[in-house]
């Protein structure tokens, strides 16, 4: 054997070590990644702080442990199983109930169940690499749920949540939460509350507009400091805004649905801007007039007179809105 040959055995056995060393590291790294990605599955995977519920897939406020167990709804499979209470919807991938649960304290109190069970490449894939169900539909609202509640945005109560992947990428999980007693979603109450003006013979004119005044600076205060925290919401319809007046011109604000909310850093006029065109799209036309729109804008803004940068945001915002009607075939 000539000294090249020599040469070149040598090189090609470190090389093969070499490539035999990178496989044996990234196998540990892969067993290690899957060993605490399992571990993991076990700790409350949206941050909540609610205990488990025992079985690894369901997390739930100490206070409605008790609740749950009488309604056979302490393990994650008897609720994705149950069809107690009333189906209020029943789509392909997802399912809303509502329910009847009791406190620790007896008493009784309704609550909603979003139910999620869907099978994807992505989820098949997580599946036969044995990585866990990832962050589901129901954890990332159970999250934000959380998170909104910390940075001081008033939304619904978190009573449990759960996920699971099966072994055939099956992704199930579900969200529980406290239903909004005497609360009612935000076009329903308009319509309700501010009647015609021209059909209106309950209160003088100037009481009723001091009303609506007053709820719209307090819908756009609350748009405000969620979006100034960070936040948009991607359905930031009326039926999104839930309000109770506990006393004339006093009024409540929650918001719910929070699955799809994301904190964004950067690049997030466009969503700033879908939301509020969303808002305005949903407001209904015979209640909220183009002079309530462009209070509630300047209230969001903080500012009594709009300023250059405010009204190219305003120019965005009705831009958006218009094609959403369009889309629809509304005529502006």
């Amino acid at each position: 054997m000539s000294a090249n040959q020599t040469w070149d055995y040598l090189i090609w056995g470190f090389q093969a070590s070499r490539f035999s060393l990178y496989f044996t590291l990234l196998t540990s790294y892969f067993t290690l990644l899957t060993s605490v990605i399992s571990s993991t599955q076990h700790d409350d995977p949206a941050r909540t702080g609610f205990e488990s519920a025992g079985d690894g897939h369901m997390w739930l406020d100490r206070e409605y442990r008790q609740g749950l167990a009488q309604a056979g709804l302490d393990r994650f499979g008897s609720v994705m199983d149950s069809s107690d209470g009333d189906c209020m919807r029943a789509l392909a991938d997802r399912e809303n109930w509502r329910l009847q649960l009791h406190t620790a304290h007896g008493s009784a109190r309704g609550v909603y169940l979003k139910k999620h069970h869907v099978r994807t490449l992505r989820s098949r894939l997580r599946a036969g690499l044995g990585i866990g169900p990832g962050k589901t539909a129901a954890a990332a609202e159970a999250q934000n749920v959380g998170q909104l509640a910390e940075d001081g945005i008033d939304v619904m109560r978190l009573v449990a949540y759960g996920q699971r992947l099966h072994d055939d990428g099956l992704l199930e999980s579900f969200v529980l939460t406290e239903e909004l007693t005497g609360y009612e979603q935000l076009d329903h109450f308009l319509a309700r509350r501010f009647a015609r003006r021209e059909l209106h013979r309950t209160l003088p004119r100037d009481e009723q507009d001091a009303d609506l005044r007053t709820l719209i600076r307090r819908v756009a205060e609350l748009a405000r400091r969620f979006h100034a925290a960070g936040y948009n919401h991607r359905d930031l319809y009326c039926c999104h805004f839930f309000i109770r007046e506990p006393e004339p011109g006093r009024f409540d604000i929650r918001l719910i649905d929070l699955q799809r909310v994301e904190r964004r850093r950067r690049w997030r006029r466009r969503w700033v801007v879908k939301d509020l065109a969303q808002l305005a799209y949903s407001a209904p036309r015979d209640r909220i007039k183009c002079t309530h729109k462009m209070a509630f804008l300047r209230h969001y803004l903080g500012v009594g007179k709009l300023r250059p940068r405010d009204k190219r945001l305003v120019r965005e915002v009705l831009a958006k809105q218009q094609l959403m009607e369009q889309k629809q075939g509304i005529i502006p």
